[in-house]
C-alpha cells in the first residue's frame, strides 16, 4: 500500500527523534527528556541554543532542515535543556549536516520525501541504516576535531585505518597504536604516506600509543617517531592534560593543531585534542568526553555553605573546587580505561558520622589506629597497606586530593566503595555498601545511588561507563527536581 504524505511526516518525525537521541544527545550535558515539538519555526542552522539563564542552563533545539533558498522554516523540531555552552553549536552543526545527508526521510520545509530506502524496518535494514549513520557521524566528528575540510579528509583517512586495525591481530595479538597528526606542519616532499603504509602489516610494530607514537603532517605523511623523550610543542595556554594516565606522554604532543588517535589493545579508540580526550570508541559506539560536563554539575556541591564568605575567600574556594574536580575527572578516566570498575562517594558536611554508617556494611577505615578487630584478615592487610601508602609526614592520613593520581585510581579500583569528604579526607575505602535487594542497574549503580543520598555517588563500570548521581542542592534542584527530595542523575559518559 502506498504511503500518504501524512505517513511520511510521522515517519520523518520518528526518525529525526531517534537520530538526535542516538547520535547528538551523548555529546551534550543534558537535563530532562528530549521533546518533539510539532510547531513551525524559522531557523538558519540545524542546531540552535536559546534562553541561556544565569546558571548556564539553556534550551537547545534541533531542526530537520535549515533556511535556504525556497525554505524559510522547519515544520517541527526537537528540544532539550542543557548545561553545555553555545560553543557546542558550531561543531554540532557540522555533525548534523553529515547525518541529515543520509537519513531515510528528507524534510524540505513542508515537503517531506523519502530520499533513500533502508528497508521496511527489517533487522538487516536497521543494521545497514545504523552503519551508514555511524559513518556520517564519524565524518562530522572529523570536521569537528580538525575544523577544516581538507584536514578532516586526512584525519578521517587515518581514523578509518585505525578502526580496521582495532579489530585485527598481528601474530595472534591485538596491536596498540599511537598516531599524532600535526595540521600545522608539512613534511618533506619525499616523505612517504603513512596512511598507505598502515595497510602494511609491518606498521603494527612501530608504536604502542603509550611509550611511543608516530607523528604525521597535515597530509598524513611521515614526520618522525616520537617517544617520552621527544620535546613537545609549547602550549598556547595552561591547558590541563585530561587523558588516562598511561597516555599522557602521547597526549602532551596533541596541542595547538595536533590531534592524536590511539588504539588500545582491547580495540578501543581514543581521540585526543588540546591534550584532552574528546572522543572514545567502544564497540560500535562513540562517546564524547569533556571535563566541563562534570565540573558544572559537581561545582555546587563543593561550594555548599559559602554564602557568608568574603569575595576573596569565595575566589579561593572556587579555585580549590575547580582543582579538586579536575583531579576527580582524571581519576575517573584512569579507572574507566583500565576497566577495573570503581565506586566513589563525595559526602556533604554534617552527614559523615550520622546516617552514612548505616549504609556501609563493612567499613574499611584507613584512619584507624591501633589493633584492628572485628574484620577479616584480608581486610586488615588491605588497611595496613593503604595506611602505609597514605601516611603523611605528621603521622596522619593524606587527603584523597593530595595523593598521586595513580594511587587515587588504584584505591578507587578496589572492590567496594571509596567514600571521602569534600576536603578529601577519607571515611573509608574498598568498603561494602548495603543496598536493597532487587536494586536495578547492578551492584555499583545501586551503591552509587545509595551513597548519593549523602552527597554525590559515582560508579565506573568494568566496561568503562561512568555515571554520577546526587542529592539535589542549589541550582541543581531548579533543573532536575522541583521538590529536591529525590536522587537525580548528574552526568554520564557512556
Amino acid at each position: 500500500m502506498e504511503l500518504k504524505e501524512k505517513d511520511y511526516e510521522n515517519l520523518a518525525k520518528e526518525e529525526f527523534y531517534e537520530v538526535i537521541q542516538m547520535f547528538i544527545l551523548p555529546l551534550l550535558n543534558t537535563s530532562g527528556n528530549l521533546k518533539l515539538v510539532d510547531e513551525e519555526s524559522e531557523n538558519n542552522d540545524w542546531v540552535k541554543f536559546i534562553n541561556v539563564d544565569r546558571n548556564g542552563k539553556s534550551v537547545v533545539r534541533f531542526y530537520p532542515c535549515r533556511k535556504k533558498k525556497g525554505i524559510n522554516s522547519s515544520p517541527f523540531y526537537c528540544e532539550i535543556n542543557t548545561f553545555s555552552t553555545i560553543s557546542m553549536q558550531k561543531p554540532l552543526n557540522r555533525i548534523m549536516d553529515e547525518l541529515m545527508k543520509v537519513t531515510e526521510y528528507s524534510v524540505i520545509g513542508h515537503k517531506i520525501k523519502k530520499q533513500r530506502d533502508y528497508g521496511k524496518k527489517t533487522p538487516k535494514g536497521n543494521a545497514y541504516k545504523k552503519r551508514v549513520l555511524s559513518l556520517a557521524f564519524e565524518v562530522g566528528m572529523s570536521l569537528w576535531v580538525t575544523e577544516r575540510n581538507e584536514n578532516a579528509i586526512t584525519f578521517y583517512s587515518v581514523l578509518c585505518k585505525m578502526i580496521d586495525w582495532s579489530s585485527k591481530t598481528y601474530e595472534g595479538k591485538r596491536v596498540p597504536f599511537g598516531i599524532v597528526i600535526d595540521f600545522n606542519r608539512t613534511a618533506d616532499e619525499n616523505a612517504i604516506s603513512y596512511v598507505n603504509f598502515l595497510d602494511n602489516n609491518s606498521s603494527a610494530v612501530f608504536s604502542d600509543g603509550i611509550f611511543s607514537g608516530i607523528l604525521l603532517d597535515k597530509e598524513g605523511k611521515l614526520l618522525s617517531f616520537i617517544t617520552r623523550n621527544t620535546p613537545s610543542a609549547e602550549m598556547e595556554s595552561k591547558q590541563e592534560i585530561f587523558t588516562p594516565f598511561k597516555y599522557i606522554e602521547l597526549a602532551r604532543h596533541c596541542c595547538n593543531k595536533a590531534v592524536g588517535i590511539i588504539v588500545q589493545p582491547n580495540g578501543e579508540i581514543l581521540i585526543i585534542k588540546n591534550r584532552s580526550i574528546c572522543f572514545a570508541k567502544r564497540g560500535e559506539k562513540w562517546i564524547a568526553f569533556d571535563w566541563s560536563r562534570l565540573y558544572i554539575k559537581l561545582r555546587p556541591y563543593f561550594l555548599v555553605n559559602t554564602e557568608n564568605l568574603s569575595p576573596k575567600e569565595l575566589q579561593t574556594k572556587e579555585h580549590e573546587a575547580e582543582s579538586n574536580i579536575k583531579k576527580i575527572y582524571c581519576t575517573l578516566l584512569d579507572v574507566s580505561f583500565s576497566h577495573t570498575g570503581g565506586c566513589l562517594a563525595i559526602i556533604l558536611p554534617d552527614v559523615l558520622d550520622n546516617n552514612i554508617s548505616k549504609v556501609i556494611k563493612e567499613r574499611i577505615d584507613i584512619s584507624l589506629k591501633g589493633t584492628l578487630t572485628g574484620i577479616s584478615k584480608e581486610s586488615q592487610e588491605r588497611i595496613e597497606v593503604l595506611k602505609h601508602f597514605l601516611k603523611d609526614d605528621g603521622n596522619g592520613t593524606k587527603s584523597f586530593f593530595d595523593i598521586d593520581k595513580e594511587l587515587r585510581s588504584e584505591i578507587l579500583s578496589l572492590d567496594g566503595a571509596t567514600v571521602v569528604a569534600l576536603d578529601g579526607s577519607f571515611y573509608c575505602a574498598g568498603s561494602i555498601v548495603s543496598v536493597a535487594s532487587g536494586s536495578s542497574g547492578g551492584g555499583r549503580t545501586a551503591a552509587a545511588k545509595h551513597l548519593a543520598e549523602f552527597g554525590v555517588g559515582i560508579k565506573i563500570s568494568e566496561d568503562g561507563d561512568i555515571e554520577a548521581f546526587g542529592k539535589p542542592i542549589g541550582d541543581v534542584v531548579q533543573s532536575d527536581d522541583k521538590k529536591g527530595d529525590r536522587i537525580i542523575r548528574l552526568f554520564s559518559f557512556k
